[in-house]
């Protein structure tokens, strides 16, 4: 089984796929989102691994405008909690690093250890990217902040381990397929769509939702890049497309909006009851 991320061996979305898939995932790491959408709609692989929000820094915008560009439907949820670990050389230690590379939002995330630690941030393209680097340049006095499964790869000390601020920091991913998932248990179910130009049109849209007893879990909108001023609204909400209230209430919503996309129908992700890790 095939299954594409965005990202080089040992990123947060490589471990976000063995959670889920385990020992039968053949992971294939790509330089962009838009690239592995694009692995899933020709087939090269069977599922992308896609991130679409973090708990502290919010929805990963440009993997819904992929959602809603792409012909592909989510198939599972996953959650992932974050845990940054401190990687430097076989025989260094925390007292001699001086620079940490990273991407920027895991050294944001690790700020407070860092600032302690008089350890100046140094920005990369990704956590295992970071891994990478120092493992190339074989400079003790360099560290990368990233996941536990990039020790293994670049073969790295962790020199000190849960080095984030916030300790309940998890990201959730949506796998996506080229195919709507046959016989899964549909707990969930994400859509797009774009309101009518009236007052009250949005009102209206999510009016079909509650009264069908659909719970809404999120709502956001996003620009349209070539319609400027304009919006589409990403929602996800309890129930499957099995559901009789939800198939109802999605026929009157595509009746309400000017347009409607089913991304996809989903078994709910496993979410960890203890997400701190101090």
């Amino acid at each position: 089984m095939k299954i594409g991320f965005q990202g080089i061996k040992g990123a947060f979305s490589e471990a976000a796929i063995y959670k889920q898939y385990g020992n039968r995932a053949d992971t294939i790491g790509y330089d962009n989102i838009d690239e592995v959408f694009d692995a899933v709609v020709d087939g090269t692989v069977d599922y992308g691994m896609i991130p679409v929000e973090n708990s502290i820094a919010g929805s990963v915008s440009r993997s819904y405008d992929y959602f809603l560009e792409k012909p592909v439907h989510a198939v599972a949820e996953v959650y992932l909690p974050v845990r940054h670990f401190l990687l430097g050389l076989p025989g260094s230690t925390l007292p001699k690093i001086r620079e940490a590379l990273s991407h920027p939002m895991a050294l944001n995330q690790c700020e407070k250890f860092l600032r302690i630690h008089h350890i100046k941030p140094v920005p990369e393209y990704d956590t295992a990217g970071g891994a990478k680097i120092v493992a190339e340049q074989g400079d003790p006095t360099k560290a990368a902040i990233a996941a536990k499964l990039a020790a293994q790869y670049y073969h790295l000390e962790i020199l000190a381990e849960d080095i984030q601020t916030t300790n309940i920091n998890m990201t959730r991913f949506l796998v996506v397929s080229s195919e709507p998932a046959p016989d899964v248990r549909m707990e969930k179910t994400s859509v797009a769509f774009k309101t009518k130009h009236f007052p009250g049109a949005l009102e209206e849209c999510l009016h079909t939702l509650s009264s069908n007893k659909i719970n809404l879990t999120k709502i956001q909108s996003r620009p349209i890049p070539e319609n400027p001023w304009e919006y589409v609204f990403y929602a996800d909400f309890e129930g499957g497309l099995n559901d009789e209230n939800v198939w109802v209430g999605l026929q009157q919503l595509e009746q309400a909006a000017r347009f409607l996309k089913i991304l996809g129908s989903y078994p709910k992700g496993d979410f960890p009851e203890e997400v701190s890790t101090s």
